[in-house]
This record gives C-alpha cells, sequence and structure tokens, in this order.
C-alpha cells in the first residue's frame, strides 16, 4: 500500500483520497491501486462479451469496462452483468440516457465524460439515477476529446490546464450542487508529463480518488515503456487509486504488464521476480535464451497470482550466488556447466546447462 506523500512544485504534501465503493469493491482512501482492463468484444455479441471479461477475471482483474453505444446493446449489456462475477462499468459517450440504462442494467460503475453528454442538466439526470445505487461508483472522464469547447479556445489547444479546469469543474458541480460524493476522476492524455501535472494539481484541491493511465500509449515496447513511465510516476507518489495500461495489445498483455509495475514498484508482493545479469565478455552460455524462455514460462504460469518468489538467472560466477544471494533460488551459468543455488548457497552443479535449468523449473513448482 502506498502512502499518499509526494511533491508538487518543491512543496511536500500528505493528502489521501477518500474512499468510495465500486460494487463489492473499495476504491481510495488507501486501499491497495485496482487494475482495470477494457473488453472489446461489443455487447451484441453478450456471450463473447462475457467470456472476453471472464477471462481478465480470471488473469485477476476484478475491474472490467466496456463501451455500451446504444440502447440496442442493453440486453447485451444485462447479461454480461448477470454473468459476470467480477464489477462491470459502462462506458459511456455522448448520449445520457445510455448512462441511466446502465444503471438500470445493475452496473458498478458509469464512466461518462461531462463535456460531451449534454451540460450540467443531462449530468443531473445521470447523478440523480445514481444515488439510488449507493454501491454504483461515476468516474468522471476528462481528456483531449471531451473537453468542452471554451476551455479549448483559452488554452489554445488540450493541455494540463485545460484538464484540470474541467475535472474541477465538474467535481465541484457535483459535490456542492448535487450532494454527490462517490466518484471518481481521471484526467488523462497521451503525454506522459501533461497527465502527471494534470493529475497532481487536481490532487491539490480534491481528494476524489484518481483513475490514472496515459491514454493512446499504442503498442509493443513503445506502448508498455510510455504507460510504464507515466504510471509508476503516479502510483509512487500515490495518486492512482485505479489505473489501466491502454495498450493496443490483447487484455492478457495489459494486466501482466499492470501487475510488472505493481511488483516492480513494491506494492504487488506476492507474484515471482526474476534477477538476471545484463551479459558482459564474461558470460557463459546463453543467458538472453534462457531468460525469455522463463519469463514466457512465469506468464504462462500466471506469475503474479502466485506466492512470492525470487528466481535468479545468471551468466557467471561473478554475477551467480554471490550477487543473487537474497534470492530464493536460482542458476548461474559456468563454463560447460551451471550451479543451482538456494538463497545464495550452492546445492547442486549441473554438466549441462540445459538439466540445470529444466530443474530449477521444477523447483520452481515445487516451491510454489
Amino acid at each position: 500500500m502506498i502512502v499518499a506523500a509526494f511533491l508538487i512544485n518543491g512543496a511536500e504534501m500528505n493528502k489521501r483520497s477518500r474512499e468510495i465503493t465500486l460494487g463489492k469493491m473499495h476504491i481510495g482512501g488507501g486501499n491497495p491501486p485496482l487494475i482495470q482492463t477494457m473488453i472489446t468484444t461489443p455487447l451484441d455479441n453478450a456471450e463473447k462479451a462475457v467470456d472476453e471479461a471472464q477471462s481478465a477475471l480470471d488473469l485477476g482483474c476484478q475491474v472490467v469496462r466496456t463501451a455500451f453505444k446504444n440502447d440496442s446493446e442493453f440486453k447485451g449489456l444485462e447479461t454480461l452483468v448477470r454473468n459476470f462475477k467480477g464489477e462491470i462499468i459502462a462506458d459511456i459517450h455522448f448520449d445520457y440516457r445510455l448512462a441511466l440504462l446502465a444503471i438500470d442494467a445493475g452496473v458498478s460503475g458509469i464512466r461518462f465524460n461531462p463535456g460531451n453528454v449534454g451540460g450540467k442538466e443531462r449530468v443531473k439526470e445521470i447523478i440523480e439515477a445514481a444515488k439510488k445505487r449507493p454501491e454504483l461508483a461515476v468516474r468522471i472522464g476528462v481528456n483531449g476529446g471531451s473537453l468542452e469547447r471554451e476551455i479549448l479556445n483559452k488554452y489554445k489547444g488540450v493541455t494540463w490546464e485545460g484538464l484540470v479546469e474541467s475535472s474541477l469543474f465538474w467535481a465541484d458541480y457535483l459535490e456542492s450542487e448535487l450532494g454527490y460524493f462517490n466518484f471518481k476522476i481521471s484526467a488523462k492524455s497521451s503525454s506522459v508529463p501533461e497527465t502527471i501535472a494534470a493529475c497532481r494539481k487536481i490532487r491539490e484541491s480534491s481528494d476524489a480518488p484518481l483513475h490514472v493511465g496515459i491514454t493512446e500509449a499504442g503498442g509493443g515496447k513503445r506502448g508498455i515503456i510510455k504507460s510504464t513511465a507515466g504510471i509508476s510516476i503516479l502510483l509512487s507518489e500515490g495518486l492512482a487509486d485505479t489505473f489501466r495500461v491502454s495498450l493496443t495489445a490483447c487484455i492478457e498483455e495489459e494486466i501482466k504488464t499492470a501487475n510488472m509495475i505493481l511488483k516492480s514498484l513494491g506494492i504487488l508482493k506476492n507474484g515471482a521476480d526474476i534477477i538476471s545479469c545484463p551479459t558482459c565478455g564474461r558470460t557463459h552460455g546463453s543467458v538472453i535464451e534462457y531468460y525469455d524462455r522463463l519469463e514466457k514460462w512465469f506468464d504462462e504460469k500466471k506469475w503474479w497470482m502466485k506466492p512470492p518468489l525470487k528466481v535468479a538467472l545468471m551468466g557467471c560466477e561473478v554475477n551467480g550466488p554471490g550477487e543473487a544471494g537474497e534470492a530464493d533460488l536460482g542458476i548461474a551459468l559456468g563454463k560447460n556447466c551451471a550451479l543451482y543455488f538456494e538463497k545464495g548457497e550452492i546445492i547442486n552443479k549441473f554438466n549441462n546447462q540445459n538439466e540445470a535449468f529444466e530443474y530449477l523449473l521444477k523447483r520452481i513448482l515445487e516451491v510454489w
């Protein structure tokens, strides 16, 4: 769990978000940050949508968002809510009436952009309906594509200042005029610095939980690195109560990356971690090949859902049991051999490196 202590303009602040409910989940207030993802299957194919949402749940992601595009998808949304054991958030754009329908369908949360659903009166109708479901959470989504025209004109385009002004305007409207507090804010950009600046500034003025991410980050290494760069800072500063790694990739890649971020920051206590040397002129054997095999094997085993375990894969006697002594178990490659060790103590020596690697996998399964 992260304490919300962070730096803004050089001044230290300690401001924790308030707690809200999303179905059976508790968000903010010092609760661990929650991973979210979004299915891609249209709701007119309800059976497939349920299967895709279930695949996210099987990967440990309990909060799943779905696009709800028109009223013809209402039955599909009802089916998804009824059959999914996690929490469903309906993603609404343009038509405020879809938010009302989604609330009737039993979703756990509504995500809408106030700037594109018709103004304060339409937002009021959504909130009045949400009040009848105390366990239902609302997310105010603000991004470059939904900023009000007057704000775009004021700041001459999409800026973090504009994202902040819009977010705080709607947060104040919900709280001061509508008396509603079970909501979170997301102010996202495809720019890492813009997103971080916006979230920092919002937290100065509001204790509403924040949903964070780098929108339209892309895919592959670029998308992963860009998302990690932004989300890691926001998590480490206590600014992320829920988050999504928004990748041009499958759900599994999003969830795996999200858990890797949490593990790297020490927030995720369970799960396996790999210590591996960067290779050099002293390296014996193909550390890179063994690492790729180990990482793929870990992913297949859903490492983030396993008990804590630190595994070492080292390339020589220098980086062997000594520097990896804190690892629970591991191997160090030598000249035509490999050492297997646990907690820094050499247990066995293999004359065949493949045999040592297979023995390592066997021991991991025994420990898990």
